[in-house]
């Protein structure tokens, strides 16, 4: 679109450039009318009367009627001074192909009927300049570079209204395709929820049957009471999503910082001893910016878990509104003493770094001195983020 536009824009200025060098090219021959090949009296008259019928010319484009006009009027001027001549006729020629190409139907006709009166005033003033016959010839030319002018508006109608229809066929075909995309997201977000969401539910049903079996050890009641809770807490973040995706109301609330909490006990059942420390201006941020920093500190202990081998991590959210940190900011740290090692970015990874992007910051990752692996992250407290459970 930006690109059609630039191409009218410089079409235009060419235009608008060819009938200013028209302009001043029919300056220049009636001067020289004036001053050289015919001189006589009025010469002051004369000349302000033919520079006026030249310099209209230049203002086709941007008020072709009102140009029309001045032309006319000055040319009418010119032939009531007693100025025949072989020139400045044809400038209003030029004016009634413009004006019948760009103006109204009315307006148009009204400069044809003045055409036809300032041609017909022209020969009962200067009998001798031709006979009837050329007068008729005049007037033919004058109706055929009319209906040229109106033949070349209906055109020019015409490819714009072919553009404007490529460019709705264009729109329609967009929306159609963002409705497909929409349509196939929420089929495989529906597809994806039934079957993680079967597998989860069996999972907090044996779950649930486990804690009976495991009275006797409070160790294993606890291992399948955080099984069972986890699983619920999972399926209720893929109704979430699902709503999400299907544009409905979030049924519960996001998590957020406040919940950081009940992740991190949820890990220490594993064996897992998790560490964690929360500013009280970090409190203060967002809900958008205490989700994707839930979620981010959400995949670090999972891939703690998963694999780092440690026994200890420490989680710590710093920074915030007034905080500590550099203004307008949130760090987050989460930091084991397993093996480290260099990093292999996966998906666990890739997504802390995407979702940091997403809010507008930045994401680390990496061995933590001697021993251990650190992921960190930065994220703008301001910043509208878009991250979405």
């Amino acid at each position: 679109m930006n690109a059609l536009a630039g191409t009218g824009r410089s079409a235009d200025v060419r235009r608008s450039l060819l009938e200013i060098v028209i302009a001043g090219i029919a300056a220049i021959m009636i001067m020289l009318e004036v001053w050289v090949f015919d001189p006589g009296g009025w010469t002051a008259g004369r000349t302000m009367a033919g520079l006026t019928a030249a310099i209209a010319l230049g203002f086709l484009r941007t008020a072709p009627f009102a140009a029309y006009l001045v032309n006319g009027v000055a040319l009418l001027a010119l032939t009531s001074l007693g100025f025949p001549s072989d020139y400045y006729q044809w400038t209003n020629l030029v004016a009634i192909i413009a004006v019948a190409s760009r103006a109204a139907l009315a307006p148009a006709l009204v400069c044809l009927a003045i055409s036809y009166a300032g041609i017909a005033y022209y020969f009962l003033r200067f009998p001798d300049e031709g006979p009837p016959a050329l007068a008729g010839a005049l007037l033919a030319m004058w109706a055929a570079a009319w209906f040229g002018g109106r033949a070349a508006q209906a055109r020019s109608h015409e490819a714009a209204a072919r553009q404007d229809n490529k460019v709705a066929q264009a729109e329609l075909a967009a929306q159609q395709s963002r409705a497909d995309l929409e349509s196939e997201r929420s089929r495989i977000a529906q597809e994806l929820h039934d079957v993680v969401g079967h597998a989860v539910n069996v999972m907090v049903v044996h779950a649930g049957a486990g804690q009976g079996i495991s009275s006797a050890d409070p160790k294993a009641r606890e291992i399948f009471t955080t099984i069972a809770a986890t699983g619920r807490g999972a399926l209720a973040d893929l109704d979430r999503m699902l709503d999400l995706l299907h544009g409905k109301a979030v049924r519960d609330p996001l998590p957020g910082l406040a919940e950081l909490s009940q992740l991190c006990s949820a890990v220490r059942s594993t064996g897992l001893d998790v560490q964690l420390s929360i500013a009280d201006e970090a409190k203060q941020a967002a809900p958008s910016v205490g989700l994707t920093t839930y979620r981010i500190v959400q995949e670090a202990l999972t891939n703690v878990m998963k694999h780092a081998d440690a026994t200890t991590v420490r989680v710590e959210v710093t920074g915030g509104p007034g905080g500590d940190q550099k203004s307008g900011e949130i760090a987050i740290s989460v930091r084991d003493n397993g093996t480290g090692g260099k990093p292999v970015p996966g998906r666990g990874l890739g997504s802390i770094a995407a979702r940091a992007a997403l809010h507008g910051g930045s994401a680390r990752y990496g061995p933590a001195g001697d021993a251990g692996f650190e992921v960190s992250a930065r994220l703008p407290v301001s910043a509208a983020s878009t991250a979405s459970a």
